[in-house]
């Protein structure tokens, strides 16, 4: 999950967006009520990756925007690099914002056998581009979602949410028992999308939810269904 508030799942007492799901994974797993991690997105993730704090990599700063020329320092051996050194599979689904300016800090060049999702922090749940003006002057707009290294324009129009879990079912159906897996299954939701429509979710998603009167909530509880759907 990306940018889930605390209140918002019902194993932490909320009973307003039911989670079944992601509940049932919390109760028959370790829920850690005191483990801090940082706001943000690229400082959490290089963390997640390299089993260190973000200040000795030089990520604890701020998110990387889209035009930044630095990425997760390639000096720096990655989790599924030291997993493919013991024979597992490596996939990545969704979302990257480790860097990208050069293909060598790219998913597929950083110890994952394969990639689909997106490089940069955030994007249209079904056009699949980044637009944030506001953040530098130096983002622009553009189409972020790749298959490896080859745009995947193919899923131009579906919905983010439900292309990953379609991604991850099927590595999962089709994965050898004999190999080791690892699947690093990072989720666009509930992360805002572009400012010019930031809660997107399919319709019927929305309409679940019409006991809650205020819209954009409406709009948050519709994505958060999506993301329990496919956990």
């Amino acid at each position: 999950a990306d940018d889930l508030g605390w209140n918002d799942v019902g194993f932490h007492g909320s009973n307003q967006i039911p989670t079944p799901n992601i509940d049932s994974l919390a109760y028959s797993g370790i829920i850690l009520n005191n483990y801090y991690v940082d706001p943000i997105c690229t400082p959490s993730r290089s963390a997640l990756m390299t089993g260190r704090h973000p200040i000795h990599t030089g990520m604890q700063h701020r998110t990387i925007h889209s035009a930044a020329p630095y990425g997760l320092p390639l000096s720096t051996k990655l989790l599924p690099q030291y997993l493919q050194d013991l024979s597992y599979r490596t996939i990545h689904i969704g979302k990257w914002h480790l860097g990208f300016y050069r293909k060598q800090f790219t998913p597929t060049y950083r110890g994952f056998n394969s990639h689909l999702g997106y490089f940069a922090g955030m994007q249209d749940y079904y056009d699949h581009t980044i637009a944030c003006p506001e953040l530098s002057k130096m983002d622009g707009w553009g189409y972020d979602f790749r298959r490896n290294m080859s745009v995947a324009w193919d899923d131009y129009g579906n919905y983010a949410t439900d292309i990953f879990t379609k991604e991850a079912v099927k590595v999962i159906s089709d994965h050898d028992k004999k190999t080791p897996l690892f699947l690093y299954l990072a989720h666009l939701a509930v992360h805002s999308a572009n400012t010019y429509a930031p809660l997107q979710a399919p319709q019927d998603a929305i309409n679940r939810h019409s006991y809650i009167k205020d819209e954009n909530r409406r709009k948050f509880a519709g994505m958060l269904y999506k993301l329990d759907e496919s956990v």
